[in-house]
């Protein structure tokens, strides 16, 4: 997990309220409801989901595993699986000769296209991802361990879903005035840049 060991590339978000944060049962119930689903041995080609940040292979997702002191660690998983076109077309077209098929519309054609790619995708593997995330409750604010605005923007997606809640987005500006009030930030803004050359 990112926020433990590794790199970290964070973002900041503002909770508005957190008091349903407090609520171990409540927030494991809700996390529950939209909890990652396994795509491997299936013919979808996405699937968005929470995942145990401690054991993210896990299908369970437990309070003692995601709450430490006024933090709430969370983790979500996205894999997708993709077919090339090109090969698509390719195994539509073998298939066709070799069954000497006979594919007299395009609806037929567009079935025949459908079943070949839902075939290809249960073989496939998932490329997977995962986005560990931790909400600071006594701040009301929540870490994306991402620089991407994709990323950002599924993990934020799920988030409201699973929560009814959607944090805002928190610039360095806003971030400042949070952490120092608006007496810190009017002396932020009264320091001058200072150089330092080490010779």
């Amino acid at each position: 997990m990112g926020f433990l060991s590794g790199v970290l590339n964070i973002k900041r978000f503002f909770i508005e309220n957190t008091d349903f944060f407090k609520d171990r049962e409540s927030v494991v119930a809700n996390l529950t409801n939209f909890i990652f689903k396994n795509i491997e041995n299936s013919s979808s080609e996405e699937s968005i989901g929470w995942v145990n940040p401690m054991k993210p292979c896990g299908t369970e997702i437990k309070a003692n595993d995601i709450f430490f002191s006024n933090y709430i660690f969370l983790a979500m998983r996205h894999d997708v699986k993709k077919v090339s076109p090109l090969f698509l077309d390719l195994k539509v077209n073998q298939l066709i000769e070799k069954e000497d098929l006979e594919i007299k519309s395009n609806r037929d054609l567009k079935q025949l296209k459908e079943d070949v790619k839902n075939d290809l995708l249960k073989r496939s593997l998932p490329s997977s991802k995962i986005v560990d995330a931790v909400i600071d409750i006594k701040r009301s604010i929540l870490l994306i361990n991402s620089s991407s605005l994709k990323t950002c923007s599924l993990f934020l997606s799920l988030f409201e879903k699973t929560f009814a809640i959607l944090p805002i987005f928190v610039d360095k500006t806003v971030f400042a005035h949070i952490s120092t009030g608006s007496d810190g930030v009017k002396k932020l803004s009264e320091l001058n840049e200072t150089v330092i050359y080490d010779e």
